[in-house]
C-alpha cells in the first residue's frame, strides 16, 4: 500500500469518528433536551386533550343512567386514575391543583403543577337550580393541600415548609353561598358556563373570588372544570419558595380544578 492510499483510509476513518462524534453528541442533546429542559407540565384543564381524556373517562365509566337531577350530588373518586400522568402529560380524574411559571438554573422556563386527588365536594339539585349552602363549619369544597405532588420529589418536600406550607396549612376551601340557576342552559350535555362568587381560603388567608365553571351533563355524571387566574401569592401572604436551582418564580398562579360528580341513591 502506497503512503498516498494509506493518508487516504486514515483521514476516511478520521472522517467516519468526526462524524460518529457528531451524532452521539446530537443524540444526547435531543435526550437532554426531552429529560431536562423541555417543558413536560401537564395540559391544562382547558385544553383540547384535557377535554378528549375527560370524555373518555365518562365513556368508559359505563355509569348508570339517573331518571331526575333532582338530589345530592357528591364527587366522584372512581372515575378516571390519578398517576404520574396527571403531572406530565394530562389527568382523566377528578383533581385541584395549581400552575405558575419559574425560572430554573441551567434549565430556563418552566411551568410547575401541582395536583392532589384529594377534594370533598357537596351540592343539592331542586329544578333547575344548583343550591349551595357552604359555611365556614361545612364548606362547599374541601381540598386537602397535604396530597399536592408534583413532577419532583424535592419540589413535593418543599412546598411542606415553604410557600403554600402545606403540613402548616394542610386544607383550602371554597365556599360558594349563592344558589346557581341553571334553567337558561338549552343542552346540559354540550354544557354551559356561569361564574359564580365565594369565599376562597388558601394558607389560612379567606378572600372572595369569581370562578367561571364549566358544567355539563351526560345523563349519568355531572362534570365541572376551570380555572381561576391569576391568584396573586401577595394577597394570600404566600411567600416565593427559595432554591439554590431556582432563579425567579411568578408572582402569580393558576388554580384549576377538573371534578366529576355523582348522585347519591
Amino acid at each position: 500500500m502506497t503512503e498516498e492510499k494509506e493518508n487516504a483510509n486514515k483521514k476516511r476513518i478520521g472522517s467516519k469518528w468526526v462524524i460518529g462524534g457528531v451524532v452521539f453528541i446530537c443524540v444526547v442533546g435531543i435526550l437532554a433536551w426531552f429529560l431536562i429542559f423541555k417543558d413536560t407540565s401537564p395540559a391544562n384543564v382547558n385544553s383540547q386533550s384535557a377535554q378528549e381524556a375527560r370524555q373518555e373517562a365518562l365513556t368508559e365509566a359505563n355509569a348508570t343512567q339517573v331518571n331526575s337531577l333532582d338530589g345530592i350530588w357528591v364527587v366522584d373518586t372512581e372515575i378516571g386514575v390519578f398517576d404520574q400522568s396527571c403531572l406530565t402529560t394530562v389527568c382523566n380524574s377528578s383533581f385541584v391543583g395549581f400552575r405558575i411559571d419559574e425560572e430554573l438554573v441551567g434549565i430556563g422556563g418552566k411551568t410547575v403543577v401541582g395536583r392532589t386527588p384529594g377534594v370533598e365536594a357537596q351540592f343539592t339539585i331542586a329544578g333547575t337550580s344548583i343550591l349551595l349552602t357552604g359555611n365556614e363549619e361545612n364548606p362547599t369544597i374541601v381540598v386537602d393541600m397535604a396530597g399536592l405532588t408534583t413532577d419532583d420529589a424535592g419540589r413535593n418536600n418543599a412546598i411542606k415548609t415553604q410557600a403554600i406550607e402545606t403540613l402548616a396549612f394542610p386544607e383550602a376551601f371554597f365556599n360558594i353561598v349563592e344558589t346557581i340557576d341553571f334553567s337558561s342552559a338549552t343542552d346540559l350535555e354540550a354544557g354551559f358556563e356561569i361564574k359564580v362568587a365565594g369565599n376562597l381560603t388558601i394558607h389560612g388567608v379567606t378572600r372572595q373570588e369569581q370562578i367561571i365553571l364549566n358544567v355539563s351533563f351526560n345523563g349519568s355524571r355531572i362534570l365541572v372544570y376551570g380555572e381561576l387566574t391569576p391568584i396573586l401569592l401577595a394577597n394570600y401572604e404566600i411567600d416565593k419558595p427559595r432554591s439554590a436551582v431556582v432563579l425567579s418564580v411568578d408572582d402569580k398562579a393558576t388554580m384549576e380544578f377538573q371534578l366529576y360528580f355523582k348522585k347519591l341513591e
